[in-house]
């Protein structure tokens, strides 16, 4: 598949299994960008496993990219939607520190996502997909989006709070 500049993609940046430690440590460009995808997973999940109507009801995103393996990790059992969750609320309040203001997904969903869906899995959590090009992938996960993001993340800076670049990060 080419790749095109308009292309739209979804990940979630799993490099660190602490869901608050893999949000603090990104870098400024994905810490604006990141809370409204994780909101957006987030919002599918319940849209997919408790229906539209429900969703409407209490204001959710529409569905976005309902078949990207992370958005079906996403809903495959509770753990997975509780992890991702923390991560929102992280991503959150560093964007907050970053930027001095609410991210708006925060302000709007913040306690309705509270709660998973009601029907999810009740299950542990399942090992997060590695949504990166081939070469990057290995048993490793973390490893493996610490190696992606170092080499595909070019743009990567942490000019608003420098002590968050992390030490893995090596050019």
């Amino acid at each position: 598949m080419i790749r095109g500049r308009k292309e739209k993609t979804m990940n979630i940046f799993y490099v660190y299994e602490d869901p608050t430690d893999a949000a603090v440590c990104l870098p400024d460009k994905l810490v604006v960008k990141m809370p409204l995808e994780s909101a957006q997973m987030l919002c599918t999940a319940h849209r997919v496993l408790d229906g539209e109507d429900k969703a409407d009801k209490l204001g959710l995103y529409k569905i976005a990219m309902k078949n990207h393996p992370c958005t079906i990790w996403v809903r495959e059992a509770d753990e997975n939607y509780y992890w991702l969750y923390e991560h929102f609320n992280a991503l959150c309040k560093e964007y907050e520190n970053r930027y001095g203001r609410e991210h708006l997904s925060y302000t709007k969903l913040n306690t309705v996502l509270s709660s998973a869906p009601s029907n999810i899995d009740i299950k542990h959590k399942t090992v997060m997909p590695q949504a990166m090009p081939d070469e990057y992938k290995c048993q490793d996960t973390i490893k493996a989006y610490r190696d992606y993001m170092v080499n595909e993340k070019h743009y990567a800076q942490w000019n608003k709070i420098p002590d968050r670049q992390p030490e893995w990060w090596v050019k």
